[in-house]
């Protein structure tokens, strides 16, 4: 990793960096910088480029940033993790310095939350584990990151890899401090309580991080997110952790992470195996699901991709929609004190680290607004670029608003939802009285589909669970009747009167197709909810 100082040149209407970086799109801009996609000539590859781009501060707090910039590419390089971004270069010029990182084609975790909605227990736990890989591989090396955040986690499309962002206010052994007595650095949202009181950080304090976001993950917003970062903090002291309505297995590993006591919150190794028994789909003491309004559910027979295409129906209307927003309780003590505690940076010179603070808790998260899981009536606005559609068969879900979406039914009473006749299609199925338990249920159906569609694959089956209640997950490949490959991806779960609901999407097994398939799938199975 080189220093060099050279000055820019111009090669047509693009910048270079040090003759050999040419600049093109701007990729993002946060707190401190912006990314930029860039070409590196010399090894004829495209890389990204962070820039410093902070400006009008006095030189004292310039200095700082700069010296924070420069000390997140030593951190990341000194990991040498495949969670971590490769570092290839470190750069100064024009009076500043520069990041040549990897470039990764993928969105934070908090654009996919923002976007698509919230992830399964599952797939928030595949998250956590490689970030907590990540992190503690850092944690061997002596490097805490302190700012463990959705915007901070970057989930590259079509591999499944996640990488951990932004080690700008990371320390690591042997290092001097970047801060002046009294500043507070991080988001408020995700800072862990001994933090917050001003106690001396470790790789505990990364785990609550790490827990706060797969909360949100699952939920669609950070726990204790309040109206200010000074409310926020209070409840980030002294606030129970609000029960989770979609987390399912994933529960009781959050309550593990975030245990206000770091003594208390497990090891990596032990939060490791936690994460894994929930991929495994196994469950660790969920609580019951709360007794649901009695549902008269339509009889319709379990779903399965061997229907030929139908005729266009009418397309499904929205539902207007409206919020409930529940009360939490406060402790009016601990938050005089955390307002207290800040108070006390402002007057120790730490005024632009918190001014810091809530400009990037208001800048990188905005504030969502999510609709609760299978088993509720009350939808919030639908995701975004969704629309809700209330089936006449007795349950809710959101529909892309891109595209004409009809909706189409067969003899067997399947019910479709696709925009192009069913090259990409939704299909629903609410069976009553189910006396096999969802992966019974899969595994019955896969003897005979495998049987009768070309090529099957299975590329997973597995139980999971939907605010406690019995579910599973099956996905699967095959070759279509027109010899062209299909991906197909179902979840069912039953709730306690023995009525199941299956959720199926079906599209081409192209990277793309099935990149924006999987998204569309979680958002639906997310958001579905009976209404009888």
């Amino acid at each position: 990793m080189g220093v060099q100082d050279q000055s820019a040149q111009a090669r047509g209407d693009q910048r270079v960096l040090a003759g050999r970086y040419t600049l093109g799109e701007r990729l993002g801009r946060g707190g401190m910088g912006t990314v930029w996609r860039a070409r590196d000539e010399m090894l004829d590859r495209e890389v990204a480029v962070k820039e410093l781009t902070v400006s009008h501060l006095p030189e004292e707090e310039l200095e700082i940033l700069q010296s924070r910039m420069k000390r997140e590419a030593r951190a990341a390089a000194r990991i040498k993790h495949p969670g971590v971004i490769t570092i290839h270069d470190v750069l100064e010029q024009d009076g500043r310095p520069w990041i040549v990182m990897e470039l990764i084609d993928g969105r934070s975790l908090a654009d996919v939350i923002s976007q698509d909605g919230t992830l399964l227990p599952r797939e928030a736990a595949e998250v956590g584990a490689q970030v907590l890989a990540a992190l503690h591989r850092g944690h061997q090396l002596g490097v805490l990151h302190r700012d463990v955040k959705p915007a901070n986690v970057l989930l590259e499309h079509g591999t499944g890899r996640v990488v951990l962002l932004d080690f700008g206010i990371a320390t690591f052994e042997g290092s001097s401090e970047l801060t002046r007595p009294g500043d507070l650095v991080g988001s408020p949202d995700y800072l862990a309580p001994e933090r917050a009181q001003g106690e001396r950080p470790g790789p505990a304090s990364d785990l609550w991080g790490l827990g706060a976001t797969l909360y949100a993950a699952v939920e669609g917003e950070s726990p204790f997110r309040r109206t200010s970062p000074l409310t926020t903090l209070a409840a980030v002291v002294g606030d129970p952790l609000p029960e989770p309505r979609r987390a399912g297995a994933l529960g009781p590993v959050l309550a593990a992470l975030m245990a206000k006591d770091p003594a208390e919150r497990p090891s990596a190794d032990e939060a490791l195996r936690m994460l894994s028994e929930v991929t495994a789909g196994h469950t660790m003491g969920i609580k019951a699901a709360p007794k649901k309004l009695q549902k008269v559910p339509t009889q319709v027979v379990p779903v399965v991709d061997r229907t030929e295409p139908a005729a266009p129906a009418a397309e499904p209307q929205p539902t207007a929609a409206t919020v409930v927003a529940p009360r939490r309780k406060r402790r009016t003590g601990l938050r005089v004190a955390i307002v207290g505690l800040v108070v006390a940076v402002l007057a120790g010179g730490g005024a632009y680290a918190v001014r810091t603070v809530i400009d990037r808790a208001r800048s990188e998260h905005p504030s969502t607004v999510t609709t609760d899981g299978p088993g509720t009536t009350a939808p919030g606005p639908a995701p975004s670029g969704y629309q809700w559609v209330d089936d006449p068969a007795g349950f809710r879900f959101p529909v892309p608003v891109e595209g004409k979406w009809v909706r189409t039914t067969d003899d067997n009473s399947q019910i479709f939802y696709s925009p192009d006749n069913r090259i990409h299609y939704l299909q629903f199925a609410v069976t009553v009285g189910q006396s096999l338990s969802p992966r019974e249920h899969f595994e019955q159906m896969e003897e005979t589909v495998s049987r009768s569609l070309k090529e099957y694959v299975r590329e997973d089956l597995s139980d999971t669970k939907v605010h406690g209640q019995e579910g599973a997950v099956w996905e699967f490949t095959y070759t279509a009747k027109d010899g062209s490959r299909r991906h197909a991806k179902e979840a069912e779960f039953r709730d306690e009167d023995g009525t199941s609901y299956a959720i199926y999407l079906s599209c081409p097994d192209t990277p793309k197709d099935w990149t924006t398939g999987q998204r569309r799938f979680t958002t639906v199975f997310n958001n579905f909810t009976p209404t009888r």
